[in-house]
C-alpha cells in the first residue's frame, strides 16, 4: 500500500514538473514571438545592408534606385506605402525596401530556426550570422541579384551564381525583370521553353509601360527557335488580349499598365516576323498566307483593331496587307526585326573569327563602332553579319559587343 502511494506521489511531482517546464518553454515562446512582432523592420534592412557593402554592394542613388525599380519591377517607389513592398517575381521573395535601396531575395524561410522543437523566427542579428556562414544557401542569391540588378556589377562571382542558375535565376532577371544591359548573361537567358512562354504571358511587354514592347527579346527568340515561337507568342497575345488592357496585376492593387499602342505594335512585329519567314518546309508565299490569317484571327478578337490599325497606317512599321490575294508583305522597316551590335575593346578593334573560339581563324580586324547583326548564337559568341557589308560573316564573342538601340 506504501508502495503504492509512493509511485502515486512520483508521478504527481513528475507530471507537476513537466507542466512547469511545459509552461515555462511557451512563455519563452510567447517572449520570442511578440519580441518578433514588435522588432523594427528597419533592423533588418540595416543589418542586410552592412552585409551587402561587406561585399561590394554600392547603394544607388535614390534617383536610380527610382528609376530601376519602375523598370525591374514596374512600381514607383513613391507610391509605396510601407519599407517592404512585394512584387511579381517567379519566385517567394521577401521584398524589396526603399530605404535600405535592394531587393531580399529570402523567403520566409531564410527567418526561421529552431527553439526547444519550434519554429521562430530569427532575429536580424542571427541572420546576418546566418548569411556570413560558408556555403549557406541564401547569400550567392542576395549579393548576385543585387550587385547586377542596381550595380550593373558583373564580376566573376555574379557570372559564375547566374550562368549555374540559367534557367532559373537567370531567366527571372532577363523575362521578369527585363534586365539586358550585360549582353553575355541576357544571350546565356535563352532560349526561353515554350510553356514557360505561355506562363509568364506578361513578359512580351516591358515592366516600365514607357518602354513599351520587347522588340529585342521577341527577335531573339524567333532566332533561336524559329516560326514554332511565333505561333506560341501569338496564341499568349490572344488568349490574354483583353487582360492587357486591365493591367498586368503586380501585388495587391499594383498593376503593369500596357499602353494600346504597344499592345498593337507587339501583335504587329509577331506578323511582320511571320511574313518574312522562309523555311524548307514553309515558302515565303505560305509564310505570308499564314500571317493574313494570324491577323484575321486577332480582328474577331479585337471588333476593333482592323479600323485602328488602318488609320494609324499599320504604325508604319513596314507591313502591306493584300486582302485580295490573303497576304501580308513585309516591304520595309526591316530594321525593326533585326539586333544590331556595336563593337567594343579595349584594344580599339575586335577580331571577326571563322569559328566560335579564340583560336579560330581572323576574317577581318573590325574597329570599335563597327555595327553588324546578330544572326545566331553560340555559347558565349554570336555569329553576325556586317551592316554595311551583310556578305562577311563570322563570330565575335559577347564580351566585345554592346546592344545598339535604336536610332
Amino acid at each position: 500500500m506504501i508502495l503504492k502511494k509512493k509511485k502515486y506521489l512520483i508521478f504527481v511531482l513528475f507530471s507537476f514538473f513537466m507542466l512547469n517546464v511545459l509552461a515555462q518553454t511557451e512563455t519563452e515562446l510567447e517572449q520570442l514571438m511578440h519580441k518578433w512582432a514588435e522588432r523594427d523592420f528597419a533592423e533588418e534592412v540595416d543589418v542586410v545592408s552592412q552585409f551587402l557593402k561587406s561585399k561590394g554592394y554600392k547603394i544607388p542613388t535614390e534617383q536610380e534606385f527610382k528609376q530601376r525599380s519602375l523598370d525591374y519591377f514596374g512600381i514607383d517607389v513613391d507610391t509605396m506605402t510601407s519599407d517592404c513592398q512585394a512584387l511579381h517575381s517567379k519566385y517567394d521573395y521577401q521584398c524589396f525596401t526603399k530605404n535600405g535601396r535592394f531587393l531580399l531575395t529570402y523567403s520566409e524561410t531564410f527567418r526561421v530556426s529552431q527553439f526547444k522543437g519550434y519554429e521562430v523566427p530569427l532575429t536580424p542579428i542571427q541572420g546576418l550570422e546566418l548569411l556570413n556562414t560558408p556555403d549557406n544557401e541564401f547569400s550567392p542569391a542576395l549579393i548576385a541579384y543585387n550587385k547586377l540588378l542596381f550595380n550593373d556589377n558583373a564580376d566573376l562571382s555574379v557570372k559564375q551564381y547566374f550562368k549555374k542558375n540559367r534557367a532559373s535565376a537567370l531567366q527571372e532577371v532577363v523575362i521578369y525583370f527585363n534586365y539586358e544591359k550585360n549582353p553575355l548573361l541576357y544571350e546565356l537567358s535563352l532560349p526561353v521553353w515554350n510553356d514557360d512562354l505561355r506562363y509568364m504571358w506578361h513578359f512580351i511587354f516591358y515592366n516600365n509601360s514607357k518602354k513599351g514592347y520587347r522588340k529585342r527579346l521577341l527577335n531573339d527568340l524567333y532566332i533561336q527557335q524559329g516560326e514554332s515561337v511565333i505561333a506560341t507568342l501569338l496564341g499568349t497575345l490572344a488568349d490574354n488580349w483583353d487582360s492587357y488592357k486591365k493591367g498586368i496585376p503586380i501585388v495587391n492593387e499594383s498593376k503593369i499598365v500596357v499602353d494600346p499602342i504597344s499592345q498593337d505594335k507587339s501583335l504587329l512585329h509577331l506578323i511582320k516576323l511571320q511574313s518574312q519567314h522562309i523555311s524548307n518546309e514553309e515558302t515565303l508565299a505560305q509564310s505570308q498566307n499564314k500571317a493574313y490569317q494570324y491577323l484575321q484571327n486577332f480582328f474577331q478578337i479585337d471588333s476593333q483593331l482592323e479600323l485602328r490599325l488602318k488609320e494609324n497606317n499599320y504604325y508604319n512599321m513596314g507591313l502591306n496587307v493584300l486582302t485580295n490575294e490573303g497576304k501580308v508583305i513585309s516591304d520595309g522597316q526591316n530594321r525593326l526585326i533585326e539586333n544590331h551590335y556595336i563593337t567594343k575593346s579595349t584594344d580599339n578593334y575586335i577580331n571577326l573569327r571563322n569559328g566560335a573560339n579564340s583560336k579560330a581563324e581572323v576574317i577581318k580586324k573590325l574597329p570599335n563602332n563597327t555595327e553588324i547583326i546578330k544572326i545566331g548564337t553560340q555559347g558565349e559568341w554570336l555569329y553576325v553579319k556586317l551592316a554595311q557589308d551583310p556578305l562577311i560573316k563570322g563570330y565575335i564573342h559577347l564580351s566585345q559587343l554592346e546592344y545598339k538601340e535604336d536610332d
